[in-house]
């Protein structure tokens, strides 16, 4: 017995080694992750997390002492996915997968050498850390422009009931003797990933049902987005009552750290409510309550085969990440905008900038913004941003997602497809209207001479690109034209389309096949 318990401690042994070698491959991944929370002001909150999920770690070490085999080759199969899926973002080029794929190689190595009672021990510090892991590129923007519209929404019934004049426009507030504008920094994700973080985190302080813990987690998101919402209305009621410098000291005052704590002040006052008198009793009952079951190493030895299993996948898992890491990304030759055509189908365009905020944050390689005239009828506008590599903060915006934002509704939004000589191309057709104004949008996606016209279909072809080729380069074509009065919708389609032919004969010198 005491050759077996000898072997037990030894092979206990390959579990800190083996996190050690994930660890010394995550370095430059972790080191990116540090950058967001460094930089990023809607992840300032990870480093606390981080120490949260350690302080959990260390409160159930209890369990540590323990362990089974039951879920050892489950354990397996954990490592198996994390580090298929890992080796699959890296090469293309997907920070968030990168993160998420280390948890679960984490959660399947302590399976592997201690059973469900290792992964019991792990857990909970694990389901703290996705919250605090930047969402994909286009999904945090699709949430940053809904949130910023929603909150100008509520902020404007807001200033209403108070009895303000308010004029709205998109996400600008205009009261007359002021204008606010509700850029993208007041969207509210600063607000609403730390605080569904810490919906989760108060969700396993008490001994509740799993619905009651979902439950913590909507309030955490909806009490966010209410206190965002009340942020800015305080910020355009201070700007009518007082002045304009007492509303923007009271408006930095409040986007910081002393709201943040207000806003979590109420959420956990919603939550405590929503517990019953036996459930209030039970808080540091959750997760920090461990009951450990006794050890069994003498009745259950430790299975060899899934840590041999677990040991070979980390083995051959190191060489292959360095590797692919290695693999230089293939930038495809193009021409630059700067000599894009000025001439198409018998059309003059007049160059444009888009203003140097909008460039930050579309993080383009290269773009193109020009409006064509000719003849008596409205100019169309040619939009194309390129980008060399497509990664995390470097993808193309949908237009579906920002054109609200500007105060333009979508009445209209239909696929429709488009003639490249024999070749039909999927074009996204979109009718947006402002007041009496009206203007009719053509956009789709080219990656890597592939023509897409829905957003979720063009991030599936850049993953398959990322692994099929060492090329991620993409880009999106918006035409856009206003519809006169007297215009039928017809006759602007026919520009439109008619527009559209030309330009994909030039295009592929630019964004290339």
């Amino acid at each position: 017995m005491e050759l077996a318990l000898q072997r037990i401690d030894r092979t206990r042994l390959l579990l800190p080694a083996l996190l050690c070698l994930v660890f010394l491959i995550y370095i430059p991944d972790g080191m990116l992750l540090w950058d967001a929370w460094m930089n990023v002001e809607e992840f300032s909150h990870g480093p606390l997390m981080l120490a949260v999920a350690l302080y959990l770690l260390w409160a159930r070490r209890e369990l540590l002492s323990s362990f089974d085999i039951r879920g050892n080759w489950i354990g397996v199969v954990f490592c198996l996915i994390a580090v298929a899926v890992y080796g699959l973002a890296v090469k293309a080029g997907i920070e968030n997968v990168r993160h998420l794929s280390l948890f679960l190689l984490i959660l399947g190595l302590f399976v592997v050498f201690g059973g469900v009672t290792y992964g019991r021990y792990v857990l909970p510090s694990l389901i703290l850390l996705p919250f605090v892991v930047p969402p994909p590129a286009f999904l945090n923007a699709n949430l940053t422009y809904g949130l910023q519209l929603l909150s100008t929404d509520m902020s404007v019934v807001l200033l209403r009931f108070a009895g303000l004049s308010v004029f709205q426009d998109g996400n600008i507030i205009d009261m007359g003797t002021i204008k606010l504008a509700v850029v993208e920094a007041c969207a509210g994700l600063r607000y609403l990933y730390p605080m569904i973080g810490l919906g989760v985190l108060l969700a396993m302080l008490f001994d509740i049902p799993f619905w009651k813990r979902a439950l913590f987690v909507a309030i955490a998101g909806i009490v966010s987005i209410i206190m965002n919402s009340v942020r800015i209305f305080l910020t355009g009621a201070f700007a009518e009552w007082t002045d304009t410098a007492v509303s923007d000291g009271f408006f930095h005052l409040f986007e910081g750290w002393v709201f943040f704590l207000f806003s979590f002040a109420v959420m956990l006052a919603v939550c405590y409510l929503t517990l019953s008198k036996r459930e209030k009793a039970t808080i540091g009952g959750g997760v920090l309550k461990v009951s450990v079951p006794a050890a069994q190493q003498s009745e259950k030895p430790v299975r060899l085969g899934p840590i041999v299993g677990a040991l070979l996948i980390c083995v051959v898992f190191a060489p292959a990440i360095i590797m692919f890491r290695g693999i230089e990304p293939e930038i495809p030759e193009r021409r630059m905008f700067n000599s894009f055509p000025l001439k198409i189908n018998d059309m003059i365009a007049e160059e444009d900038v888009l203003p140097g905020v909008e460039q930050t944050i579309l993080n383009m390689s290269d773009y193109f913004l020009g409006h064509y005239r000719g003849g008596e009828i409205l100019p169309i506008t040619l939009f194309i941003g390129y980008y060399d590599q497509q990664s995390a903060g470097s993808t193309p915006h949908s237009p579906r997602v920002c054109i609200p934002s500007g105060g333009w509704q979508i009445e209209e939004l239909t696929e429709i497809s488009l003639k490249n000589g024999a070749q039909s191309v999927p074009v996204n057709r979109v009718l947006v209207t402002h007041g009496e104004d009206r203007l009719l949008v053509y956009y789709w996606f080219k990656q890597r001479g592939k023509y897409i016209a829905n957003e979720y279909k063009a991030k599936f072809n850049l993953l398959w690109g990322g692994l099929s080729s060492a090329r991620t380069d993409g880009a999106l074509i918006r035409l856009s034209m206003p519809i006169m009065a007297t215009m039928p919708e017809a006759q602007a389609d026919a520009e439109l389309s008619a527009f559209s032919e030309e330009l994909f004969k030039v295009l592929p010198a630019y964004v290339p096949d």
